[in-house]
């Protein structure tokens, strides 16, 4: 017999995941805030870890699954594999499975940050895709871009001073 608190938990879960993707400890860290100061916080330890155990056996709470789209989707939006790693960890996703994601992606795809950094640059428009003349303000900023999104020094001056604008489109439409 489910208890009436199984049940409302339980709803607050599938209402997270209809609208969010989420790794196993992301979903447990919402669902304690949410029943911090309520009715609902009497046990809700024992309860949320039952409901996590339940959504993973029926595979509806996957984080290997989790990470490899996430990972996908932050390659495209121009970060680099450090920023990704970092920010899958802040999602509560086991490092073992990161890095095979990771990997998995790294055998798909022989050179993840120079396609990562290009769609950075052209998102961007710094490098050649720059609109205005390079002074030394600019060639700072085009740098910091970068390197806040985690990329080397070497790659970011590749990009934004080696390579031109084809060579930076057939990297990003070869991938």
């Amino acid at each position: 017999m489910v208890s009436e608190t199984y049940k409302k938990i339980e709803a607050k879960a599938f209402w997270y995941l209809e609208r969010y993707s989420s790794s196993s400890k992301n979903l447990k860290d919402y669902l304690k805030k949410k029943v911090r100061d309520t009715e609902l916080n009497h046990d809700s330890e024992i309860v949320i870890n039952q409901i996590i155990i339940n959504l993973e056996k029926q595979n509806i709470l996957n984080d290997s699954i989790f990470s490899e789209s996430k990972v996908k989707s932050f390659i495209n939006k121009g970060w680099s594999i450090s920023k990704i790693k970092f920010r899958l960890k802040q999602l509560g996703v086991n490092e073992d499975i990161i890095n095979s994601c990771i990997d998995k992606v790294n055998a798909e795809e022989s050179d993840i940050e120079l396609f990562a950094a290009s769609k950075l640059v052209k998102k961007r428009s710094i490098g050649p895709f720059r609109r205005n003349t390079l002074d030394e303000k600019i060639k700072n900023k085009e740098f910091g871009i970068l390197a806040r999104a985690g990329f080397n020094y070497a790659l970011s001056k590749k990009l934004l001073y080696e390579l031109s604008m084809e060579e930076i489109d057939k990297i990003i439409n070869n991938y």
